[in-house]
């Protein structure tokens, strides 16, 4: 029997499109590359309602944030594990970041999220400012363990294909999509930061974004919040943290750099009080659009070549609900997108379409 869907990437993205394929009874097969290093695999997995510098909602956090918690929870019920973990945030203010917090703290489109300016609730290890503020209905995803348990999921019911994709194994028959032997009436790329080599989308500006993470040990830092400032620490568990992360346009390769951990290092020892023991540090590439939305549709010249991609820094949140947008755009061809993720704000006149 044809598959409906071949998914081309088992990041973030490709993952939970074939997760609602297969609530919703579709049959599809995801293409998972063996030798790819996926950014999601090494991502910061936080989320949270806010953005601290500027004390505004995140673009859609309303509807983003159930869509995520409803979809996260139905996937640990379905496999038996955790992977969504609520946890505060909290960053240190300046005597004019108080009075702003304040300030928006009574706005009723924001204060949902807030907690008052305080520091009876923080514990040890950042001791050395005078005022924190508090965001509620955060936290963050396991999502290397997250993949990692979704893969062996597909691969038991038979959706998953582990091989290298390549473009030129595509095959285009009477209204088919044909690849190594397998069928199918569309070929979705979640392909990451890989997208920007593809033939099919050439005209998407991507901008990939490196971004470089550590990893730290230290017993005296509290793990009852994410503290953010310049850089995050996340807690991890046994006393173990996650610190960065930083954004470097410039490199597309995923190799670390000693300059970027310094630098990492320097803001992390200005935020903490405690010595600590630096255990690892790794790179990933951000898959993100110029405009900084997710792209999402068939392409206006090949119905049977989709993309759903650009969830860059905030894929964790971004995706469950993109994803379901995604597939409502592929089962109902007349699905109408918001046309500030849909495909057809790039123009693609020129792009090799077989």
């Amino acid at each position: 029997m044809e598959n409906q869907f071949l998914i081309v990437g088992q990041g973030i993205a490709g993952s939970l499109l074939a997760y609602d394929m297969y609530k919703a009874g579709l049959k599809f097969k995801i293409v998972s590359s063996p030798d790819e290093s996926m950014a999601s695999d090494m991502a910061t997995r936080r989320y949270n309602p806010a953005i601290f510098d500027k004390l505004a909602k995140h673009w859609n956090v309303d509807e983003l944030l159930p869509v995520m918690t409803n979809l996260y929870k139905d996937i640990e019920e379905e496999l038996g594990q955790q992977f969504l973990f609520p946890i505060d945030f909290t960053e240190p203010l300046s005597e004019n970041e108080i009075r702003v917090w304040n300030e928006r703290i009574f706005d009723g489109d924001f204060s949902d999220y807030m907690e008052s300016a305080d520091t009876s609730w923080i514990k040890r290890g950042i001791d050395n400012f005078n005022l924190f503020d508090r965001l509620s209905k955060s936290g963050y995803v396991d999502l290397a363990k997250l993949l990692s348990e979704l893969k062996s999921f597909f691969k038991t019911n038979g959706n998953l294909i582990e091989a290298n994709f390549k473009y030129q194994d595509i095959g285009f028959i009477n209204g088919h999509i044909t690849w190594r032997g397998v069928t199918a009436k569309t070929i979705v790329f979640c392909e990451g930061h890989h997208a920007t080599k593809n033939p099919y989308f050439k005209n998407i500006p991507f901008t990939p974004t490196k971004g470089e993470l550590i990893e730290i040990e230290c017993d005296n830092l509290a793990e009852d919040y994410i503290i953010d400032k310049n850089l995050f620490v996340m807690p991890m568990g046994d006393s173990h943290f996650k610190v960065g992360a930083t954004y470097d346009y410039s490199k597309q390769n995923c190799k670390t750099v000693l300059d970027t951990k310094a630098d990492l290092l320097s803001h992390l020892e200005q935020l903490i009080d405690q010595p600590f023991k630096i255990l690892n540090h790794w790179s990933g590439i951000r898959p993100a659009i110029s405009d900084r939305r997710p792209v999402l549709g068939c392409h206006p010249d090949n119905q049977h070549i989709a993309v759903f991609n650009g969830l860059g820094t905030k894929g964790v949140i971004l995706a469950p609900y993109f994803a379901r947008e995604m597939l409502y755009s592929l089962v109902n061809r007349n699905y109408i997108l918001d046309k500030g993720i849909d495909i057809r704000r790039f123009s693609l006149n020129g792009t090799s379409i077989v």
